[in-house]
């Protein structure tokens, strides 16, 4: 009968732990609640590791870290320093022709304050040059290259011209209308064959890869809302 008695008493005891552990398990989680973010918010990033798109491969994991404090005015959301991870989701690499790398990168959770992964859906804004569908473009193309190209060619077309200008005036009064011709046909050969030259060798240069180096700031725009648990 004592057997019994003590096994009864151990059980009990069981029991009012039991229900005393839920009980503060719910008071806890009664304590928890979640505020949002709603899509269209900008969220100001600043990188933590440098980004070369030529070394980078699908899949490979960057970091960022939030500049400034997200919050209501009673209820801090997410402060400032609040990691930002996300991945590689494809590159581009830089080709012939002077066209650069693209790189598309996703944005993959949010470390909440209480340790919490919090999956976000987010995209780049005006911070990069992007292409259409959000990718990052490692700048300048043949189109820009040839643009170049003829600037430097007219610059050496007046610079002759105006040597010839200079030149025959400090040989004898008048001079320069006998020079300036030669000068200005001289820089014009020189020019077309400089244009011609740099342009075909730009035919066989790849273009510029994306680097985005460490501490770069930058922006992202939620797409969906984000919903963050916060303590009351």
């Amino acid at each position: 009968m004592k057997k019994i008695l003590a096994v009864f008493s151990i059980l009990f005891a069981l029991f009012l732990m039991t229900n005393s552990l839920e009980a503060n398990a719910y008071q806890i989680q009664a304590d928890v609640t979640t505020k949002r973010i709603p899509a269209g918010t900008k969220l100001e990033l600043e990188m933590a590791n440098s980004v070369l798109s030529e070394s980078l491969n699908p899949g490979d994991m960057f970091s960022a870290y939030l500049t400034r404090d997200v919050r209501t005015v009673s209820t801090m959301i997410l402060p400032r320093g609040t990691i930002v991870r996300g991945n590689v989701a494809k590159v581009e690499d830089s080709k012939r022709l002077y066209r650069s790398a693209i790189l598309y990168l996703n944005f993959d959770h949010v470390v909440a304050p209480n340790g919490q992964q919090l999956p976000i859906k987010a995209g780049l804004c005006e911070d990069f040059n992007l292409t259409d569908n959000g990718g990052i473009k490692g700048g300048g193309n043949y189109g820009t290259k040839i643009k170049k190209n003829w600037s430097k060619s007219g610059s050496i077309i007046k610079k002759s011209t105006k040597w010839g200008i200079t030149s025959g005036e400090d040989l004898f009064t008048g001079g320069k209308y006998l020079v300036t011709p030669f000068a200005a046909i001289g820089g014009t050969i020189a020019g077309a064959g400089y244009f011609v030259g740099v342009s075909v060798a730009d035919l066989f240069k790849k273009g510029n890869d994306v680097y985005i180096q460490k501490g770069q700031v930058f922006n992202i725009l939620l797409l969906e809302p984000l919903d963050v648990p916060v303590s009351e």
